[in-house]
């Protein structure tokens, strides 16, 4: 008799675990170009820090420590650029075929490359809304108040007798006397952070839920910028700008990034530091943040229906939170958190 054939058998697929699993592969997609992005940043910072080092000294053999400073503070700003520029390139490189798209900037007919397929052809659920006065002024008004916010807790701690140290702002506040160091704080910085977090990483999470993906890629910008101060100022700045280009476009977060660093950071302190006394410039700080935070409860407040509403309608499916598990993710964090934290002792024991 022949032999009966055997029937294969098939090992169960357990569902939650393949959802974890794709997930956790989705966000170590996104944060691992996320990684790259940060490591070829720091790298060329610290090639063009050297190269700029053997020419001084080559070029100055006499040169203190004093005149160092200086004259690395004046090309500060070309060095950045060239970093910021080597980063974005790298970016371009790996993602052309998103970044050069109508959809990335703007919104609108979806693309199969951000893992929803079943969404291709249809509009975009990525930016779209059309802003008007009153939302923009909303989010101006939002802007100022995270601004706010941190001001007002380094007046309490001032206020306690301790200065919150914050090397990055600092090292920024003596380098700011260039052009070339006002066009990479006010124009391409801003640009270049929003086409990474905002452009690639938040959207490359979509479709793990918009909730998730807004607040991920603000934790991410917050590292980013390796310092305790700065950091948490741009994990809340993160959140706005978040839902702005979710919500608005790439090119809307933009902007009012720019407004941020360029007008608000950049001109309105500017102006107020240099024709105001000591005393002038604190009360203009203090009532200026004031203002913000104050503006921001009422904007919140106001828009709170509509604010719950989107908060419900995008939260993330269970176990979402799972994919910050994956090794990009763990590795990003780390090494990033590790650095600002001891930059951070360091400064306040220095």
């Amino acid at each position: 008799m022949p032999m009966p054939m055997a029937v294969p058998t098939f090992a169960a697929i357990d569902p939650r675990a393949w959802w974890r699993t794709w997930r956790r592969k989705v966000v170590n997609r996104a944060m691992g170009l996320t990684l790259a992005y940060d490591a070829v940043m720091v790298g060329m910072s610290i090639v063009v820090g050297i190269v700029f080092g053997v020419i001084y000294a080559a070029m100055n053999p006499g040169g203190g420590s004093s005149s160092y400073d200086s004259a690395f503070n004046r090309w500060t700003g070309v060095m950045s650029l060239i970093a910021v520029f080597s980063a974005v390139g790298f970016l371009i490189l790996m993602r052309h075929r998103d970044i050069f798209t109508r959809e990335y900037w703007l919104g609108g007919p979806h693309r199969e490359t951000y893992g929803e397929m079943n969404q291709v052809g249809t509009v975009s659920q990525y930016g779209g809304r059309r802003m008007t006065p009153l939302a923009c002024l909303a989010i101006i008004v939002v802007a100022l108040g995270v601004q706010g916010v941190i001001v007002l807790i380094q007046l309490a701690f001032s206020m306690l007798g301790t200065d919150l140290a914050s090397p990055t702002s600092d090292s920024i506040n003596e380098s700011a006397v260039t052009v070339s160091m006002w066009l990479y704080i006010g124009l391409v910085g801003p640009i270049c952070e929003e086409m990474m977090f905002r452009g690639v990483l938040m959207k490359e999470l979509k479709p793990l839920g918009k909730n998730f993906a807004i607040f991920t890629s603000a934790l991410a910008f917050g590292l980013f910028h390796d310092d305790v101060v700065q950091g948490f100022f741009a994990f809340l700045f993160g959140l706005v700008l978040g839902y702005v280009a979710m919500e608005y476009s790439l090119v809307w977060s933009i902007a009012l990034h720019i407004f941020n660093n360029a007008i608000l950071s950049g001109v309105v302190d500017g102006l107020a530091s240099h024709f105001l006394s000591n005393m002038g410039y604190g009360i203009f700080s203090l009532a200026l943040a004031l203002v913000g935070v104050v503006g921001a409860i009422i904007v919140l407040i106001v828009g709170r229906k509509q604010i719950g509403g989107f908060l419900r309608v995008n939260r993330s499916g269970q176990d979402t939170y799972f994919g910050w598990t994956s090794w990009a993710f763990i590795v990003f964090v780390v090494l990033n958190a590790l650095y600002a934290i001891i930059s951070f002792v360091s400064a306040m024991l220095g």
